[in-house]
């Protein structure tokens, strides 16, 4: 059995004490506490998995204000990230002293309090959070790898974009724009970005009409009361 496999099954048994002796989230004991809230080929996603996500903000830079719910659309993410970690050739490590700094540099964003009260809540000390920040590692380094040295932008691209967007949106606050040849490299780094975007939703969305995902309703009802809960 995987170490990562051990570390879910030791979490799922953690939880389940501490939920039993004071109640998650002050739930009553008769909640849901835990469940298999999908699958992804033979990756396990756990309800607790998304609380402790949600709860230590991995997610929050992607999902902004995601209209169906926080923790469905990390949810999403999360599948979306298993299928590439489990699909892709490329075997990435990342060494742990940039694991354990992303760690730090992620809880230390964190409004003053929230990471120390969800530590306590869910009975977690800090390094049981590290797979989570390992597999987030993984994932990015395996988009770089694949996306970030071969997009390309135009300087045409950069052009139309300046006389479009650019400077009537500066123009529009009130602002004078910069010369164009000022403003390249920061244009030329925001398309890039988007046209990477564009290419990994659709590289990933054909990776998971190749995957087995699993999505169980009872579970995932769990997770809307979760979300409803005032």
């Amino acid at each position: 059995m995987s170490f990562k496999r051990l570390f879910r099954l030791w979490l799922r048994a953690l939880i389940l004490g501490s939920v039993l002796s004071a109640g998650l989230f002050g739930q009553p004991a008769s909640q849901p506490l835990d469940c298999l809230l999908a699958r992804v080929n033979d990756r396990p996603v756990t309800l607790a998995d998304i609380k402790i996500l949600d709860a230590f903000g991995l997610y929050d830079a992607d999902i902004g204000q995601a209209p169906g719910g926080r923790q469905r659309a990390i949810l999403e993410k999360i599948i979306n990230l298993k299928i590439v970690l489990d699909l892709v050739r490329e075997r990435v490590t990342i060494p742990p002293p940039q694991v354990e700094s992303a760690r730090r540099e992620a809880l230390a964003r964190l409004e003053p309090g929230r990471a120390e009260r969800a530590l306590a809540r869910l009975g977690l000390g800090p390094n049981d959070l590290l797979p989570y920040f390992e597999e987030k590692l993984i994932y990015h380094e395996i988009i770089s790898l694949r996306f970030s040295r071969s997009t390309i932008v135009t300087l045409k691209e950069i052009e139309t974009y300046y006389r479009e967007v650019y400077s009537p949106a500066l123009e529009k606050r009130g602002e004078k724009p910069r010369p164009v040849l000022e403003a390249l490299g920061e244009i030329e780094a925001l398309l890039k970005e988007e046209k990477i975007s564009r290419q990994v939703d659709s590289w990933v969305k054909n990776l998971r009409s190749q995957a087995e995902v699993q999505i169980f309703d009872s579970c995932l009802n769990a997770l809307d009361k979760e979300q409803n809960r005032p």
